[in-house]
């Protein structure tokens, strides 16, 4: 008879293993199931009271080190700065951080609008709120930010004509000099500008993180884009000292969540196949999670667009000014950067790094799944997949299925952007984002990740937004897109541990995987799925071990 250290009774299984009524848990690993609760014998026996269990939910495309800045930087995100007057108020009380800036994270230019062409907020705009201290606040997609006149001052930028780099922009006032709002790659020049970060303030971010996916339910992460990329990306300190803090803290055994990263080279616009190899090369070889371990770095990030907002994801149909966006990678010409994207796929594969490229707009994803058919051979077993995908057709996905190329979707994104983009992309297109069910019943791998912190890494509202397809200003909206709770539910467990090769041991509390579980505080009634984000997490394990809560 096998020694049974711990069994969860009087559990609900449901929708991942309806019959299950406790489960057996020895030296971190689950080790029986049973179906008949009179049958559990087991050292200790903990009454669940029937609440729901189910495994760790893992966030496969979370910016976990990011997610932390934003909890340890200064909030200007919508729920503590929902207008102009409101985040002047927060950066005027904001404390300078030890590099002599003051960095915030998370404002929305959909809600906070300025004096600046279209409504867009500009330096002056918030001049007042700190004069003397040069301010600079990452936007809540990552892909913009704006800066006040000192910022542009230390970067030698204000009142000076500067051209657009290769892959950003500058908004500008009337005179033509920038008004101190700047998309993607621009933000470096920023950026670039400030004192580097200190490593312990690293470490803190990623703690704080931590801490607080915990108490939500998540046991593992995939972090999309550290290393010399970052620069243009959030608030640009993700670099390879970030990941020397992952490293760091996995050593001394504080990292206790699960943690795949993804490098970054090149970041936002103009990056080469000559930085994904050069970069490569200097880390070394990718390093795989092992088996029931807490870090593995073998993925690398390619931007392969931008996003519809700044009309920088590269569509087949124009955008409202008549644009279709472009690759976000070097080259005078799309039949340029169309090769140039094809060479950084087989660097990074024939390095063996499995990649994860952001493709948004249909001709993008076209062109991404091109190049990943045309690299020979193509090493399957490296699983790359694409991020976001939302305008993804049905020739792609049958592609996509025969490649094995993952689509990583975010529902919750989709529900909480809802018709705020039709203006720029259609109402036909902004309709059809996000093809849940058409992907899942070709049988492409299809996994929901949050991308937080662009939206809150909060899985039930993921879960709920994808069985519904509502929208946060349209909470009655549906189409023919909905996923079941059970295939919901799979996208954040084991479609997430599949798509980092770890479906072995983690994702489906299966007998013998590890024993990452999440019990929440009652009986979940999935025919109501905007009732699972009132339900709290009662308790949230990894390894057995409880790291939130618990029912001891």
């Amino acid at each position: 008879m096998v020694h049974i250290e711990l069994a969860l009774s009087n559990v609900d299984c449901s929708p991942w293993h309806p019959d299950v009524k406790a489960v057996g848990i020895s030296h971190g690993r689950v080790v029986a199931h049973w179906t008949d609760e009179s049958a559990v014998e087991a050292k200790r026996v903990v009454d669940c009271g029937g609440r729901t269990l189910l495994p760790g939910i893992e966030d496969s495309h979370l910016h976990g080190y990011e997610y932390g800045r934003s909890l340890t930087a200064v909030d200007v995100s919508t729920r503590n700065a929902p207008d102009l007057e409101t985040l002047r108020a927060v950066v005027s009380r904001a404390q300078v951080e030890e590099t002599g800036w003051i960095r915030g994270i998370g404002w929305d230019d959909t809600v906070v609008k300025g004096s600046g062409p279209n409504g867009t907020v500009t330096a002056r705009d918030i001049d007042a709120a700190c004069p003397d201290v040069p301010v600079v606040l990452s936007d809540v997609t990552g892909h913009q930010a704006l800066c006040n006149s000192k910022a542009l001052e230390v970067a030698g930028m204000l009142g000076k004509l500067v051209p657009d780099p290769k892959g950003g922009r500058f908004i500008r006032y009337t005179d033509g000099t920038p008004s101190g709002l700047l998309y993607e790659s621009a933000v470096a020049r920023i950026n670039e500008a400030i004192p580097a970060l200190a490593v312990s303030a690293k470490r803190e971010a990623v703690l704080a993180a931590q801490e607080s996916l915990w108490s939500q339910g998540v046991v593992a992460y995939t972090d999309p884009g550290l290393g010399p990329g970052a620069d243009t990306l959030m608030d640009g300190t993700g670099d390879l000292e970030a990941v020397q803090a992952y490293r760091t803290l996995a050593e001394a055994d504080q990292l206790k969540v699960r943690v795949d990263i993804m490098l970054l080279y090149g970041g936002l616009g103009g990056s080469t196949a000559r930085d994904v190899a050069s970069g490569l090369d200097a880390f070394g070889p990718p390093e795989p999670m092992p088996p029931g371990g807490h870090l593995g770095i073998s993925q690398v990030k390619i931007f392969a667009d931008g996003i519809p907002r700044s009309r920088t994801a590269w569509m087949a149909e124009p955008y409202d000014d008549c644009t279709h966006g472009r690759l976000q990678v070097e080259g005078a010409s799309d039949e340029e950067r169309v090769a140039e994207l094809d060479q950084m796929l087989f660097e990074a594969s024939s390095r063996g790094w499995q990649i994860g490229l952001h493709t948004i707009g249909d001709r993008a994803i076209s062109t991404v799944v091109d190049g990943l058919a045309n690299i020979k051979p193509l090493n399957t077993s490296l699983r790359h997949y694409i991020i976001h995908g939302d305008f993804v057709i049905d020739e792609d996905l049958h592609r996509m299925r025969e490649l094995g190329i993952t689509l990583n979707a975010n529902p919750s994104i989709r529900w909480s952007v809802g018709g705020r983009v039709a203006p720029i992309v259609g109402e036909a297109r902004n309709n059809s984002r996000q093809r849940l069910r058409t992907a899942w019943d070709i049988g492409v791998n299809v996994c929901s990740s949050s991308d937080a912190p662009v939206s809150p890494p909060d899985w039930r509202v993921m879960v709920a937004a994808a069985m519904t397809r509502a929208w946060k200003d349209d909470p009655q909206r549906s189409d023919a897109e909905k996923l079941t709770a059970k295939e919901a539910i799979l996208s954040l467990t084991h479609n997430a541990a599949w798509q980092s090769g770890a479906e072995s041991w983690r994702g489906q509390l299966a007998v013998g995987q590890v024993a990452d579980f999440v019990v929440m505080d009652e009986r979940i009634d999935w025919s109501d799925p905007w009732s699972l984000p009132e339900v709290p997490i009662a308790g949230t394990a990894i390894g057995g071990t409880w790291v939130y809560g618990g029912l001891d």
